[in-house]
């Protein structure tokens, strides 16, 4: 796998999530980005569910991929289990909006919505985690950067939360404005993260990873170092 890879998978991951909350957003009528959650556009009884899980599942996927790529070949300690971690977030995103998607407001709710809630609440404190990680990976501007995303993930997460209480009065204001902002700042670290990871290795060995000792991967052996500690 290059690095050329490893980027596209992730930006890729970024832009069909995206577009699928654009499209589906503006296909479901009546529905607010600003008052409604991402999930209600992939929920049971949505009128645009499918478009909009074929959208995540395509997004987990390349996740995933990207995950294995950086936990095969990342080149820093600390960045070697952001890559597990990338993997299990888009492991558990596949279930959370396909067997455990949450009810639409106006149907009654069920276990697949305490599930949906657990899932979700997971995949926060795993992309938590991982965030952490990178910062711990890469010293100067993306330790800052990486440092200040996690504020807004909590932050914007926990109002999220907060603002969706009011679901069974049809009365969530700036839920999905809160929500929006929590998930794209995740979406930005993941590009953010990708470029950088891309710059780092090519400086280090071109477009295919190298091993600098401390776990990564020789491309001339393929075989992988011992680690320590």
């Amino acid at each position: 796998m290059t690095t050329n890879r490893l980027l596209l998978a992730a930006v890729a991951s970024v832009v069909v999530y995206g577009l699928g909350d654009l499209a589906s957003g503006m296909l479901y009528d009546g529905y607010s980005y600003r008052d409604q959650w991402i999930s209600e556009l992939s929920a049971f009884g949505s009128p645009v569910r499918s478009l909009m899980v074929t959208a995540i599942l395509v997004h987990g996927l390349l996740l995933i991929a990207f995950g294995i790529g950086i936990w095969r070949f990342a080149d820093r300690k600390s960045l070697h289990w952001v890559g597990p971690l990338l993997i299990v977030a888009g492991v558990i995103g596949l279930p959370t909006h396909t067997v455990f998607a949450m009810s639409s407001r106006w149907m009654t709710a069920g276990f697949n919505d305490t599930m949906h809630a657990s899932l979700s609440l997971a995949f926060g404190l795993v992309v938590f985690v991982a965030v952490a990680l990178s910062a711990v990976a890469y010293p100067g501007w993306f330790r800052l950067y990486a440092i200040a995303t996690l504020p807004i993930l909590v932050g914007f997460g926990a109002a999220s939360s907060v603002a969706i209480q009011g679901i069974e009065q049809n009365f969530t204001p700036w839920a999905g404005a809160f929500e929006r902002i929590n998930a794209y700042a995740y979406f930005a670290w993941l590009v953010v993260l990708a470029v950088t990871v891309h710059r780092s290795l090519n400086r280090n060995g071109g477009s295919t990873w190298r091993n600098d000792g401390d776990g990564g991967c020789n491309p001339k052996s393929g075989s992988r170092s011992p680690r320590t500690g």
